[in-house]
């Protein structure tokens, strides 16, 4: 009668950590490289379940919330909402949300600059959520024009201290009251990716708040596409049927009002890749997934080497497994027995795992990223869906680094075995190929990490135009703060030369774009005089005097902008850069040159040099600079930053930089406290943290693969003992050896490198959005890759070859 399974199976538990105890250097080992393979791997997982798998926290059966989204923009008018709403029964809700910028003051502390969505009254009720205190809004609420706002945890936390009155507690948005009605649920970011809002308001109080050329607009402008919806499927519905029906009534609106509305065909995407980011630039998903694809590939080369390691104790208990096997043990259950010690060690790696991912974790979230956000705001934690993870990895790698080991260990021929004399090459063969897999596995690795570092290299070197360096940054918006132009520009004068007094400021000026900060303002222009044809459209941006002095981009021709010419009341004047000007007016000359814009006509008063501007791939953008004084409320109300040169550090400055902003206005919000650096730096951060994490796998990697180069050179020559005396005692010279020794190690370093070539051309073509100035197949970086694993396998096979070449003829008889 057989022992019952489950008794069985504690049985070889138990002797598989007693075999571990009895190997405590090998146990150790291990499990600090399970520890790191798998705590990795658990923690990238745990990114890729809060910002990708999770990203709608709160909201019920999220398979059946989608966004509608067109080719362009992927905005509507709130008309074109309420008609798609009102003429579709295709979904079961649908909901509208816009996401604005408010000056908040009132419920306690200081006034800030917030997120805010301006949202349908359904926006909750769609996404199926509900409140943690007090209520949502009431449909009536949408459009009467109530002053109702619903906050975050996070603002309330902030605002109230988390207490109860805080329903019903008064809020100053733009000056103007609103009352609190209830707090969002703990962890909820919203439809969107990114920085999650801190307040959301009802459409129909939009009005109450807009400031500057938006409260010219109105909400209910159907030629102003501002707002995102998505909605809930209706049951039995297909996405394809809901796109149709929603098709069909935007093609009636386009025919209804056509100089009004787009004529671009809605698709409808799952809401959850839209909150997880698959439209944003950096694009976490394919991020996430390249890293969580190279650590598995990581954790596939330790595995190799664990399989080497199973392979050499193995060859030390083939007495133990041949008298087992005499006594009655089939292969099976041999093979179960040490695939169990295998499973016991990797499960003791993923528990010693959960410590280093949780370090990861905590790490990973005080990482910057930009807007000013950190991966905090995603709540990334060890929560059971990552427990599970773990869990199946540790199964899954200790299966498969000893199922081979375990099934070669079983194969023994029991005379030989018991007799101790030395096996075939079979199991040589066998390492041979295990390090074979090492080293295509970490040419992988080395040749993506060799593309971002030539990527970040290339990112560093470029020339943006403009000296980064001692500038710092202050953001205000004036517009929030109920500023009127006149008073607004008084500020700007005021605050600019307050801040130059600052010991160590070299020059200061106002600006509302800032270069590389990834926002653009596209206007379309017409050269007067010129034959008719087709709109033209130009970047622009609106500046302060002494704006290009304090970038340090240099002015070619004519002049920049002063204070004396280019006032509010000045003639209309711009400053283009070359490519603008070649675009314009190829050949000429093109100061005095005028060109229509922003309603007016504007002469050309100087030529300043190319520099970057939207982003560090796109060089020669055509660039027209408008004094922001000139541009009225629509200019020194909209976002304007104080752009600060120094001396020194600029981050020591920036404290007396907001106190001297501050001290013109206690109650205005001073934000974006930072440094050009910076701003450009986060640019480059899908580059900094790919080569960053991708080299330190890959140095992990390699280490893993020149060890398991070393272990087979030094078991083959330990193996060899008696043939190399042999060699000596027969003239051999030692040098001879140590090259035949090397020769023979090139094999599998070379068979490994041939193998990885083909698999590192396939990984890095998924890396070429992520990649600058090099394509994912650069020679240069798999060369180099190639090169050093090839030096790494040589260098480790080289101490047991020169060991192999001082071996005594006697002392390798008298071992044998």
């Amino acid at each position: 009668m057989h022992e019952p399974v489950m008794a069985s199976l504690l049985q070889d538990v138990r002797y598989a950590l007693r075999m571990l105890r009895r190997s405590p250097g090998f146990t150790a080992a291990a499990v600090a490289i399970l520890a790191i393979g798998i705590g990795f791997n658990a923690a990238v997982f745990s990114l890729i379940d809060a910002v990708v798998l999770s990203p709608l926290p709160g909201a019920e059966r999220p398979q059946e919330l989608v966004e509608l989204a067109t080719g362009q923009h992927s905005v509507f008018s709130y008309p074109s909402y309420s008609g798609l709403r009102a003429g579709s029964r295709v979904f079961s809700g649908l909901a509208a949300w816009g996401s604005r910028s408010l000056g908040l003051s009132g419920g306690g502390g200081a006034a800030e600059r917030i997120r805010a969505n301006v949202v349908s009254a359904n926006y909750f009720d769609v996404l199926g959520v509900r409140p943690s205190l007090g209520r949502f809004f009431l449909p009536d609420e949408e459009e009467s024009g109530a002053a109702r706002a619903v906050i975050s945890e996070g603002l309330w936390q902030r605002r109230f201290g988390r207490s109860r009155a805080a329903a019903g507690g008064v809020l100053q948005l733009n000056g103007t009251p609103f009352t609190v009605v209830g707090v969002a649920p703990r962890g909820f970011r919203g439809a969107a990716f990114g920085q999650p809002p801190d307040l959301w308001i009802p459409v129909g109080a939009w009005p109450r708040v807009a400031t500057g050329a938006l409260a010219r607009l109105g909400y209910n402008r159907r030629s102003w596409g501002w707002m995102s919806i998505f909605g809930r499927l209706a049951p039995g519905v297909s996405a394809a049927q809901a796109a149709a029906a929603a098709n069909a009534i935007a093609e009636r609106e386009a025919r209804e009002f056509p100089k009004d509305v787009s004529k671009d065909r809605i698709d409808l995407i799952p809401l959850s890749r839209a909150a997880a980011g698959a439209r944003d630039p950096a694009d976490p998903i394919r991020f996430f997934g390249m890293l969580l694809g190279a650590l598995t590939v990581a954790l596939l080369i330790a595995c190799s080497n664990l399989a080497n390691l199973q392979l050499a104790r193995a060859l030390a208990r083939r007495k133990e497994i041949a008298v087992r096997q005499a006594l009655g043990a089939g292969r099976g259950r041999l093979v179960r027995q040490m695939l169990t010690e295998s499973i016991v060690l990797a499960l003791a790696g993923g528990a010693a795992g959960l410590l280093v991912a949780y370090w990861s974790v905590e790490l990973a979230s005080r990482v910057h990223l930009p807007g000013g956000m950190t991966l905090a705001v995603f709540g990334p934690s060890l929560n059971g869906r990552v427990l599970l993870y773990a869990f199946l990895l540790s199964v899954a790698t200790g299966t498969l680094f000893g199922l081979v080991p375990a099934f070669q260990a079983s194969r023994v021929a029991l005379v030989p075995a018991l007799k101790e004399e030395t096996p075939g090459h079979r199991r040589a063969v066998l390492r041979s190929v295990l390090v074979a897999a090492q080293v295509a596995f970490c040419l992988v690795l080395l040749a993506c990490a060799g593309l971002f570092a030539r990527s970040l290299g290339n990112a560093l070197a470029t020339d943006p135009g403009f000296s980064t360096r001692g500038l710092a940054l202050a953001s205000v918006h004036l517009g929030l703060a109920r500023y009127d132009a006149p008073r607004a520009w008084s500020f700007a004068r005021e605050a600019a030369a307050r801040v130059a007094a600052l010991p160590g400021v070299r020059a200061v000026s106002w600006a509302g774009l800032l270069p590389l900060s990834g926002e653009r303002d596209v206007e379309t222009v017409t050269l007067p005089g010129a034959a008719p044809g087709p709109p033209q459209e130009v970047d622009v941006t609106a500046v302060g005097p002494a704006y290009f002095r304090t970038l340090g981009i240099p002015i070619v021709a004519g002049r920049e902008f002063d204070a004396s010419n280019e006032g509010p009341d000045g003639a209309p004047a711009i400053v283009v850069n070359e490519a603008a000007a070649r675009r314009f007016w190829p050949g000429e000359n093109p100061i005095g040159r005028r060109l229509q814009i922003y309603g007016a006509e504007r002469s050309v008063v100087g030529v300043s040099r190319d520099s970057l501007f939207l982003s560090l791939q796109e060089p020669g953008l055509p660039l027209v600079t408008v004094p922001i004084q000139q541009l009225g409320g629509d200019g020194i109300l909209a976002p304007m930053t104080l752009l600060v040169r120094t001396d020194g550090d600029p981050r020591a400055a920036l404290p007396a930089v907001k106190a001297a902003i501050g001290s013109l206005d206690a109650n205005l919000p001073v934000f974006g406290l930072r440094t050009l650096a910076d701003e450009v730096a986060d640019q480059l951060l899908p580059q900094r943290f790919g080569s960053a994490l991708l080299g330190l796998f890959a140095l992990l990697s390699l280490v893993l693969a020149t060890l398991g180069v070393y272990a087979v050179v030094a078991a083959s020559v330990s193996r060899r003992v008696r043939e190399m005396g042999i060699r000596i005692a027969l003239g051999a010279r030692p040098a001879a050896l140590r090259r035949m020794i090397l020769r023979q190690t090139t094999v599998p370093v070379a068979a490994g490198i041939a193998a990885g070539l083909p698999l590192a051309v396939g990984a890095t073509r998924l890396l070429g959005r992520f990649l600058f100035g090099v394509t994912p197949t650069d020679a240069a970086s798999f060369a180099a890759a190639a090169l050093l694993l090839a030096l790494g396998g040589l260098a480790a096979a080289d101490w047991p070859a020169r060991r192999a070449g001082s071996i005594s003829p006697m002392e390798a008889l008298r071992n044998e």
